[in-house]
């Protein structure tokens, strides 16, 4: 089967959520045997981040359109040329790995959507960049209504929203669910044990935020909670992993040295910050899916999380799930969690089976499985 899959690179290297499923799915459809696959990228984005994110991405083959992402799309979406077959005649299925549109001749065209947020109330920040993203958004969706062939996304939630502002997009959606990165079913390294002991984590008990300050992953809710869980544990601190708002960031550093900001950091060192910390806080408003919370089961860490959204049906009974509007409810969870170490270790147990069910190459095999019915 050949597939030209549509890759935004910019987000392959130092990314997490869409970025990192685009970066699986990709390698992982290369790897598929009987798959030619073959990439559309925007040849800027090649040249700075191909070399940074090494194999297999430097020895994939590539075909290049000649404007900026943002401007290609426009032009795709409004002109409707040039089609994937211009850039690869024999392509049979076009992949778009995240919401966008590339338009074609012949080749069947496939799109994968994470969530609705951007048109669910309360989902998102409501400032002028969040009308001018759902106008476009609502533009964008209506004409893959008209011209997919086949929308996947990774939950039943997911599904059903979008569903739910698309009705005609139910008939083509298809949900196979999303997985854990390979390197968290992996022992730690050097290089993340390094860090720890650099940054003076080794011997000091904290609970990882894996998702940074951000409105959508309740920020609010963790600046309110925090001086009471800290004042109830004052050895305890709160690492903050990620890209971060600048507005819940300043308040963050108002709360002293309990609190740090991590920034950006990479696999390795992410997988030895889920083995030391205490537990792993996702108190999300709203997610599509939710990869961090198989990426702390894999490595064994308790999870204490939202029980809205998608993140019921992503973590079953291996999380401990309370409402993501009480603060009460998530110290009193931490509380008892950090408390309880038994509890800590069924929670463990729980996750490392829960997270087994979740593999890359099997996510992969039953999207090919979908792309097959189509060609």
């Amino acid at each position: 089967m050949n597939i030209l899959a549509y890759v935004q690179l910019r987000n392959i290297y130092g990314s997490t959520g869409s970025g990192r499923v685009a970066r699986q799915v990709t390698e992982h459809l290369a790897c598929e045997p009987g798959n030619t696959l073959r990439i559309l990228a925007d040849p800027i984005d090649h040249k700075r981040v191909v070399h940074k994110a090494g194999l297999p991405w430097t020895e994939f083959a590539y075909h290049f359109f000649n404007h900026e992402t943002s401007k290609q799309q426009a032009r795709w979406i409004f002109s409707g040329k040039p089609t994937a077959e211009h850039y690869w005649p024999e392509a049979e299925i076009v992949y778009c790995t995240n919401v966008s549109y590339v338009p074609t001749k012949r080749a069947r065209l496939v799109i994968t959507i994470h969530d609705a947020a951007v048109f669910e109330e309360g989902a998102l920040p409501h400032k002028w960049l969040f009308y001018k993203q759902r106008l476009k958004s609502r533009y964008l969706y209506s004409m893959l209504a008209r011209k997919a062939d086949l929308i996947h996304t990774g939950s039943n939630f997911s599904a059903e929203r979008i569903a739910h502002y698309f009705p005609g997009l139910r008939s083509r959606l298809r949900v196979v669910q999303y997985a854990v990165t390979p390197r968290f079913f992996s022992p730690v390294s050097a290089e993340g044990e390094s860090y720890l002991e650099g940054h003076g984590l080794r011997d000091r008990p904290f609970i990882l935020l894996p998702c940074g300050f951000h409105y959508r992953k309740n920020a609010e809710l963790v600046l309110q909670a925090w001086p009471v869980i800290h004042k109830l544990c004052p050895d305890l601190k709160l690492v903050v992993v990620s890209h971060c708002d600048p507005y819940y960031a300043r308040r963050a550093r108002a709360l002293g040295d309990s609190v740090k900001m991590t920034g950006f950091i990479n696999d390795e060192i992410l997988c030895s910050l889920h083995h030391a910390a205490q537990l792993v806080w996702f108190p999300s408003v709203y997610e599509g899916f939710g990869l961090p919370l198989l990426e702390a089961m894999a490595c064994g860490t308790p999870v204490v999380a939202s029980n809205s959204t998608s993140i019921p049906e992503v973590a079953d009974d291996a999380a401990v799930l309370v409402s993501p509007k009480s603060v009460t409810e998530h110290v009193e969870a931490i509380e008892a969690l950090l408390k309880d170490s038994s509890q800590r270790e069924e929670m463990s147990r729980r996750g490392k089976i829960h997270a087994q069910q979740f593999t890359w190459s099997q996510t992969v095999a039953r999207l090919k499985q979908l792309f097959s019915t189509l060609v």
